[in-house]
Formats: C-alpha cells, sequence, structure tokens
C-alpha cells in the first residue's frame, strides 16, 4: 500500500509487538469510544419514553457507532501524527481510467464477497457451525421497516465506520511492520472477534464461532481489496452495499416471503 505504509523486513520482535498492541488498541478503543457516546444517546431515549430496542434506537445506534469510529480513528492520526494513515481516493474527472478502474474493482469485489459469503456458509453449515443471529438482524426482522432504514445506514455509517477502523486504521498499523498478508489476516481476525458482540444470547457457542469464522472470510476480501486498490472507499462501497443487500433480502423475506441468499 501506499502512504505511510512500509514492507515488512528490517524490523525487530519489539516493532511487531507494538503494532499489534496498537491494532488491538485501536480496535478495542473505537468500540469503547461508541459505548461512551450511546451513554448520553441511552438517556434520552429513556427520557422521551422510547424503547432502547426499538427502530429509532437502533437507527441512532448504528449513525452514533460509524460517526464514532470515524472519529476514534481521526483522532489517533491527529493524536500520533500519522497524518497518512489512511489511502483515500476520490473520484476524478480529471482521471477517468483511475475512477473508471476503482468502479471495476468495486463490482469486482462486491461478486467476490457475495460469492464467499455464500461459500463460507455452505461450509459452515456442513460442520454444523451455521453463524449465530446478529442482534440488529433480529430486530429487523421484528421491525420490517427498521431493514429499510439500514439499507441506507450501510452506505452512510456502518461501511464506512467498521472500513475505516479495521481495514484503514488496524490494517494500516499492522501493515507498517507486517507484510501485506500479514496485516489483511491480522485485521480480519479483529474484524471477526470484534463482531461477537453483537450476537444474540440464543445464538449458542456453534453460532458464535460460525460467525466469527464469517466475518473473518469478509474481512479477508475487503482487506485484500484495500491492499491491492490503495483506496479505502473501495471497500467502504463493497461493504455498504454486501450489508444493504442483505437489509433489503431481510426486508422482502419479512414483508412477502422472497429472499435470493442464503441466510
Amino acid at each position: 500500500m501506499a502512504s505511510e505504509h512500509a514492507a515488512a523486513g528490517g524490523n525487530d520482535w519489539r516493532d511487531y509487538l507494538l503494532a499489534v498492541s496498537v491494532a488491538l488498541g485501536l480496535a478495542a478503543g473505537g468500540f469503547l469510544f461508541a459505548q461512551l457516546l450511546a451513554v448520553p444517546l441511552t438517556l434520552g431515549l429513556l427520557a422521551l419514553d422510547l424503547p432502547i430496542e426499538g427502530a429509532v434506537s437502533y437507527t441512532l445506534t448504528t449513525l452514533l457507532q460509524g460517526a464514532a469510529f470515524v472519529s476514534f480513528i481521526l483522532g489517533y492520526m491527529r493524536y500520533s501524527d500519522s497524518p497518512r494513515l489512511l489511502d483515500i481516493r476520490w473520484p476524478s474527472l480529471s482521471r477517468p481510467r483511475r475512477t473508471l478502474r476503482d468502479i471495476g474493482w468495486v463490482v469486482v469485489g462486491f461478486v467476490v464477497l457475495l460469492l464467499a459469503a455464500q461459500g463460507v456458509s455452505l461450509v459452515l453449515d456442513q460442520f454444523g457451525f451455521a453463524p449465530g443471529t446478529n442482534r440488529i438482524e433480529s430486530a429487523a426482522r421484528a421491525q420490517p421497516l427498521l431493514a429499510l432504514s439500514l439499507v441506507v445506514l450501510s452506505f452512510v455509517a456502518t461501511g464506512p465506520g467498521e472500513e475505516t477502523l479495521f481495514r484503514g486504521g488496524v490494517q494500516g498499523v499492522l501493515r507498517r511492520v507486517f507484510s501485506p498478508a500479514g496485516a489483511v489476516v491480522g485485521s480480519s481476525a479483529l474484524f471477526g472477534l470484534a463482531h461477537v458482540t453483537a450476537l444474540v444470547a440464543a445464538s449458542g457457542a456453534a453460532g458464535v464461532w460460525g460467525y466469527v469464522v464469517s466475518t473473518f472470510v469478509l474481512g479477508l476480501v475487503l482487506g485484500t481489496l484495500y491492499e491491492y486498490t490503495d483506496n479505502l472507499l473501495v471497500p467502504i462501497i463493497v461493504h455498504g452495499g454486501y450489508n444493504a443487500l442483505l437489509f433489503a433480502q431481510l426486508y422482502l423475506v419479512e414483508t412477502s416471503g422472497l429472499g435470493f441468499l442464503s441466510p
């Protein structure tokens, strides 16, 4: 990758330990920061007598978490004097070939992510490790209109937030000392483990590990896209599009019984 990322080589164990420690701190810190920001939101909902598990709560929480993740990484960049940690390239009419190339990778990445999701779902099912149920997915099933709002939030909150935290921040820090493959695997592992807290209790141990493996594989695809394109916008759009498609299908299933992807 470009910017301040350096290929592995010439580093001792302390450099690797520091990179892993910072990556863990960013992953944990992003979620902790989001939780802290959620406290006044929860108090406000209670004051207005709005349900904590309602559509309004989930919508606002999703928006807040996305903003918290981005703000946390931007804060880290400022604090650590790492202004070039994120590789972001905006579409430009003056560079049409480069822009078309990025669009092409968005399309390719989206298709690969779908195929990877379906493939890992089939494999996990064969071993009895079907992914568990995400908490927000359960809420959207109970409130189908929430699924429609999550289609939009996938592009404006979830995709930008999680990709900035895990691909931009975590993978970017690991990439300073690890090889590209090592950085992608490391960020994907933390990406998978971080989603454990999103599962409902009814998922059980098998569902938890199935979910971790599934998100790990999806993280590998998104991390590889970032590494190959040097443009964080590519995995952001792919991630947002993938989530949006899942929520759109969930809405169709709950309202009309139609579906086109494996759960």
